[in-house]
């Protein structure tokens, strides 16, 4: 007897709005965290079309802008496949999110290392 193997996909589109983004990862041997601020913004659907031909279609997708972080400095440092996100009311709220998560993490005794334009 055989039983198929289940799958599942949760493809979508994230809202577009401000963020406060984190990623957890292992670097010698210890958890650290990467922690910023961002939005995610909305695109035309033939470009999510296009970004979603050169991926795995089955996935989410977020596209977001990180506050003074590139993408060649944020590819360069991925230690991480995913990310962990808060959405914010707006955006004189992110340092207060921001600064809870950084504590978070830091009580949890991982490393945080705070990216970008945090105007703390």
């Amino acid at each position: 007897m055989s039983f198929p193997l289940g799958g599942g996909s949760i493809k979508g589109i994230s809202k577009p709005g401000e963020i406060v983004g984190s990623r957890i990862f292992v670097e010698h041997g210890r958890f650290n965290a990467d922690i910023g601020l961002g939005r995610s913004v909305a695109l035309p659907a033939s470009e999510i079309d296009r970004r979603w031909s050169m991926t795995t279609a089955q996935w989410s997708r977020m596209n977001a802008v990180l506050s003074g972080v590139g993408r060649d400095q944020c590819m360069a440092r991925h230690c991480s496949n995913q990310i962990q996100v808060a959405y914010v009311l707006d955006a004189a709220a992110t340092r207060s999110v921001l600064v809870s998560k950084a504590a978070l993490v830091s009580e949890l005794e991982i490393t945080e290392h705070l990216c970008g334009d945090c105007d703390l």
